[in-house]
């Protein structure tokens, strides 16, 4: 994901499009391997969504994702197989999420999403979506065929709550995703 535009010292062209500008100013907010945004750029965006939800009063749910067994896939299939799929989880997400939230890779095989004027009902159909399209997806390597699946959480924002407790609070459904039992959506 990025634009490089050369262009010869003799070229009538002139800079009349400022969205060339734009496009390396994000580029260091990208995650080279899955070309979702990084974490501090998404806590950024995700902090002036809270604030403008609270100014609004609407509601914002917020979904993160793990991917379960990630050492085991590493071990099996081989790093180049894991980074596919990590970037296969993000194509994923923004197929379901159709441009209706940012898609972060928050650490390791750990996403995340917000999602402005979505209720919990909402947020957790579409994180239900997400989880089957990612399990139901066969995937092959020399190793043999495997599936991914993923352990979700999903919180939605309380009145005059702190962007950070919103953050913990979905780590938080996360964490209990996966101590749960593994593959389904939790939500606080």
């Amino acid at each position: 994901m990025g634009l490089v535009l050369v262009r010869h010292p003799s070229s009538p062209v002139r800079w009349a499009c400022p969205k060339i500008l734009e496009v390396t100013d994000v580029a260091p907010q990208l995650d080279l391997l899955t070309g979702a945004w990084k974490r501090e750029y998404f806590e950024l965006q995700l902090a002036r969504a809270v604030s403008d939800s609270h100014r609004a009063r609407q509601a914002l749910s917020i979904i993160q994702l793990d991917v379960d067994d990630l050492q085991e896939h590493n071990d099996v299939h081989g790093a180049n197989k894991l980074n596919d799929s990590l970037g296969w989880v993000a194509i994923r997400m923004s197929q379901v999420l159709n441009g209706r939230g940012p898609i972060a890779r928050i650490q390791g095989g750990t996403f995340a999403t917000f999602l402005p004027q979505f209720t919990l009902p909402r947020a957790l159909a579409v994180a239900e979506r997400i989880r089957s399209r990612i399990h139901d997806t066969r995937h092959a390597s020399e190793a043999g065929e495997y599936r991914l699946s993923v352990s979700m959480g999903v919180a939605c924002l309380r009145a005059n709550e702190p962007w950070g407790n919103l953050l913990e609070a979905v780590d938080a459904a996360c964490r209990k995703a996966k101590q749960g039992g593994r593959d389904q959506v939790v939500h606080r």
